[in-house]
C-alpha cells in the first residue's frame, strides 16, 4: 500500500518537478559512478605510488652499498700501497723514536690523502695500530675508544687472517668499525705489518644515500646485522625496530608502530650481508594520496554543481510563465481573476498561445456570469419566498389552540405543552422575519422543539444550552441550529436506547463566534465536511440539509464561514460535534 501511495504521489507531482527529479537522478548516478570512478583511480594510484616509493628508497639502499664497496676498495688500495707498506716494515725494523716519527708522520699523511681523496663522509677516521703505536687520522676520536673495545678490533682482525672484517657491535655509540689485518705483500712473504681500522659513522652514510631524496622529510633508514639492529636512524625504539624487522614483509609494507603509521620498504645489502629498512610517514604518503583524491572530488563536486545549477535554472525559467498561467487559473477559480485591462503582448510560442486561448476563455464566462447573475439571485428569493408561504399559518395557530384548550380541560398536561411548544415552533417558523433572524429567536425554536422532544424521549433525552446573554441579539439565519439539533436526536435517541446528552456551547475567538453542538451517541467520519463538499460523500437524509446550512452560512457571511462536523472524545466516549462559525457583528456591524 505505501507503494502505491507513493507511485500516486509521484504522479501528481508537476510536470516540472518530474523533469528536476529525471534530471537530478541521472545527475545522482553520474556523481556515484564517479565517486567509483574516483575510488578505483585512488587505489590504483595509491598501489603505483607505493611501488614509486619502494624503487625510490631502494636506490638510496643501493647508494649505500655503493659507498661500502667504495669504502672497501679504498682499503685494499691501502693495503697494497707500496708507501705504506715501506714505511709500516720500516717503522717495524726500526729502534730509534726520532725515525719512527717520521715514519709515523709519512703515514699519518698517506692516510690523511687518502681521506682527502675518497672524500667520503661516512669515514669518521682511519687508524693503524702496529705493536703499541697508533696512527690515526683523529686521534681524538680514537683515544675515546675504550681499551677492550681496542683489542677486541685487533683480535678481529687477526682472527680474519688479512680478510676485511665488519664489527658492528658498537654502532650506536662509536660508530661500525671494519677491520683488516696488513701484510708484508712484497715477495708474498705476508708478514704482518698492522692492523687497519675504518671508522664508519651510520648516521653520515645513511644521510648522504638519502640527501638526493627530498620529498619526505621524515625517510631514515635501519641498518640490521645478522638480524642484529647495527644503526637505528629513526624515532623507534630498539623493541619497536627489532619487531618492524620481524614482521615486515620482504619488499614493502605498512606498519603500526605505537601512535606512528610507517611505510617501510626492507633490502639486502650484499657486499656486507646487510639488512637494511627505510621508513618514511605514512602521513605524507597518505596526504599526497588525499590531496589527489580531494582534488579529483571538488573538480567533480565543482562540474556537477556548475551543471546542476543551469539545468535548474533552465527549467525554472522555461516554467516561470506555465506557473503564473496555472496560479491565474487558481485565482480564476476562486473568483480573483481578472483579464487585464492593457493588451497582452503574448508570445508565438506554445505557452503563449495558452495564455491568449485562457484569457478569451475567461472573458466569455464573466460576461455569462453578469448575464445570469441577477435571474439566478431573483429565482432563489422567489424559491424562499414560495415555501414561507406555503401554508396559511392562521390556520394552523387556530388549530392548535382549539387543541391546547381540549387538553386543559380534560387536565392533560403533557398535550398542553406540546402544542404549546408546537405553536410557539410554527410563529417562528413561519413568520415573515427570516431577513432580521437572531440568535434569540433560533434558540426559541431550539427550546420550543426540545420541550416536544423531552415529551417523546423523556429521561433519555438531556439537554443544555450555554449561550452567553450578550450574544442573544447576534444576526443568524432562520433554522441553523435547530435542524443540527434534529440531527443529534435522530442518530444519538431514534437509533439508540442510550442516553443522549446535547450541549449548545458558545465561545468568542477575536471577530468570530462559534457556536459547537455536540451530542453523544454518534459521531461524523474523518474529513466529512470536505468530503461532502468535494462530493466524495453523496448527500442522502440529512447530508442535505447540513450541506444547506454551510452554503447558508457562506452566502450570508462568505467564504471563510460556515459549518464545520467533527468527532471528539468526552468521558471516554465518542461525541459528535456540529461547529457553527460566523462573525462577531450586531445589526450589520462589528461590535
Amino acid at each position: 500500500m505505501k507503494v502505491l501511495s507513493y507511485k500516486k504521489k509521484l504522479q501528481n507531482l508537476s510536470l516540472k518537478y518530474k523533469i528536476l527529479i529525471i534530471i537530478f537522478s541521472g545527475l545522482l548516478f553520474l556523481f556515484l559512478s564517479g565517486i567509483a570512478a574516483m575510488t578505483f583511480m585512488t587505489h590504483f594510484y595509491e598501489k603505483k605510488l607505493y611501488q614509486s616509493i619502494a624503487a625510490s628508497m631502494n636506490y638510496s639502499a643501493s647508494e649505500i652499498s655503493n659507498q661500502l664497496q667504495s669504502i672497501d676498495s679504498m682499503i685494499d688500495s691501502i693495503l697494497s700501497n707500496q708507501e705504506i707498506q715501506s714505511n709500516l716494515e720500516s717503522m717495524k725494523d726500526s729502534t730509534l723514536p726520532s725515525e719512527q716519527r717520521v715514519y709515523n708522520t709519512k703515514i699519518y699523511n698517506t692516510l690523511s690523502n687518502y681521506l682527502f681523496t675518497f672524500d667520503n663522509k661516512a669515514v669518521s677516521y682511519m687508524s693503524i695500530i702496529q705493536d703499541r703505536q697508533t696512527i690515526s687520522t683523529s686521534m681524538f676520536q680514537f683515544s675515546e675508544l675504550p681499551s677492550e673495545i681496542c683489542s677486541a678490533l685487533i683480535l678481529k682482525a687477526q682472527k680474519e687472517e688479512g680478510a676485511t672484517a665488519v664489527v658492528p657491535d658498537y654502532g650506536d655509540t662509536y660508530g661500525i668499525f671494519l677491520v683488516k689485518e696488513l701484510r708484508k705483500i712484497d715477495r708474498l712473504s705476508l708478514e704482518p705489518l698492522g692492523i687497519l681500522i675504518v671508522n664508519l659513522d651510520p648516521k653520515a652514510l645513511t644521510d648522504t644515500a638519502v640527501a638526493s631524496y627530498t620529498e619526505y622529510d621524515t625517510l631514515s633508514c635501519l641498518l640490521f646485522h645478522k638480524n642484529t639492529l647495527i644503526y637505528n636512524g629513526s624515532s623507534l625504539s630498539a623493541s619497536q625496530a627489532a619487531d618492524l624487522e620481524k614482521h615486515l614483509p620482504n619488499s614493502y609494507g605498512i606498519k603500526k608502530t605505537g601512535s606512528d603509521t610507517l611505510f617501510a620498504v626492507r633490502g639486502k645489502i650484499p657486499i656486507y650481508n646487510w639488512d637494511y629498512i627505510c621508513t618514511v610517514s605514512y602521513d605524507s604518503i597518505y596526504r599526497t594520496i588525499t590531496l589527489t583524491g580531494r582534488a579529483f572530488f571538488f573538480l567533480m563536486v565543482a562540474a556537477l554543481l556548475i551543471v546542476s545549477y543551469l539545468t535548474v535554472h533552465l527549467i525554472l525559467t522555461l516554467f516561470y510563465r506555465f506557473d503564473r498561467l496555472i496560479s491565474n487559473m487558481k485565482s480564476f477559480g476562486d473568483g480573483k481573476y481578472q483579464i487585464p485591462e492593457i493588451s497582452q503582448d503574448y508570445s508565438e510560442d506554445e505557452i503563449g498561445l495558452l495564455y491568449k486561448s485562457f484569457d478569451a476563455m475567461v472573458e466569455k464566462i464573466n460576461l455569462l456570469i453578469q448575464q445570469n447573475y441577477v435571474n439566478e439571485l431573483l429565482k432563489k428569493e422567489a424559491q424562499i419566498k414560495a415555501m414561507e408561504s406555503q401554508m396559511d399559518p392562521h390556520f394552523l395557530y387556530n388549530t392548535l389552540d382549539s387543541i391546547n384548550w381540549r387538553a386543559r380541560m380534560i387536565k392533560s398536561e403533557e398535550i398542553s405543552q406540546i402544542t404549546t411548544a408546537l405553536g410557539g415552533l410554527l410563529r417562528l417558523s413561519l413568520g415573515k422575519n427570516s431577513q432580521d433572524f437572531t440568535l434569540h429567536q433560533e434558540m426559541d425554536l431550539v427550546n420550543n422543539y426540545i420541550t416536544i422532544q423531552k415529551l417523546r424521549f423523556q429521561r433519555r433525552l438531556d439537554f443544555r444550552a450555554e449561550i452567553p446573554e450578550e450574544l442573544m441579539e447576534l444576526p443568524i439565519p432562520k433554522f441553523t441550529i435547530q435542524p443540527l439539533l434534529e440531527n443529534s436526536i435522530h442518530y444519538g435517541l431514534e437509533e439508540s436506547s442510550e442516553l443522549c446528552r446535547i450541549t449548545i456551547q458558545c465561545h468568542i475567538e477575536k471577530a468570530h463566534v462559534y457556536i459547537d453542538i455536540t451530542n453523544t451517541g454518534s459521531s461524523f467520519e474523518k474529513d466529512f465536511m470536505k468530503k461532502l463538499l468535494t462530493g466524495e460523500i453523496q448527500p442522502h437524509g440529512f447530508g442535505i440539509g447540513i450541506l444547506n446550512i454551510h452554503k447558508r452560512l457562506q452566502m450570508t457571511y462568505g467564504e471563510e464561514y460556515g459549518l464545520n462536523c467533527y468527532t471528539i472524545k468526552e468521558n471516554f466516549e465518542e461525541c459528535a460535534v456540529a461547529q457553527i462559525h460566523i462573525p462577531l457583528t450586531k445589526e450589520g456591524k462589528t461590535c
